[in-house]
């Protein structure tokens, strides 16, 4: 798994953990359809470690479903997976927020083709103005 893979790996088990940390998800009794819910982010997790076959086909469906089903939570997700999952989560990003990220990649790009490690978080806060 490369470091860039590994970034959002982490991600997921970020959102993953605000997920099941809110209501629905702490009810006494949650519907089943929130519990389906968390056993399939759970599922999309063990898979992208796994690093298992249509994984990427699979976050898109995934976090497409969150933006729709738990809009209120929505804020939750990293932005980096609507970009790294892209497909219909595209459309959930602003027109900066997709530059910036095409300029993220053309710079890790760039580095991997020059055999440099390249350091995704600190070009990203650079990018985003979080320096």
């Amino acid at each position: 798994m490369t470091s860039y893979q590994i970034h959002h790996l982490n991600f997921l088990k970020i959102a993953y953990n605000n997920f099941i940390n809110r209501k629905p998800f702490t009810s006494d009794e949650p519907a089943q359809d929130d519990l389906d819910f968390i056993e399939e982010f759970r599922q999309l997790i063990e898979d992208f470690e796994a690093e298992k076959a249509g994984v990427h086909e699979q976050g898109e469906d995934f976090i497409d479903k969150a933006f729709r089903r738990y809009p209120e939570l929505a804020h939750l997700i990293a932005r980096d997976l609507l970009w790294y999952f892209g497909g219909n989560n595209l459309h959930n990003m602003t027109d900066y927020e997709i530059d910036n990220f095409q300029q993220l990649d053309e710079m890790r790009f760039a580095a991997e083709e020059q055999g440099e490690t390249f350091d995704y978080i600190n070009k990203r806060a650079a990018i985003f103005g979080q320096n």
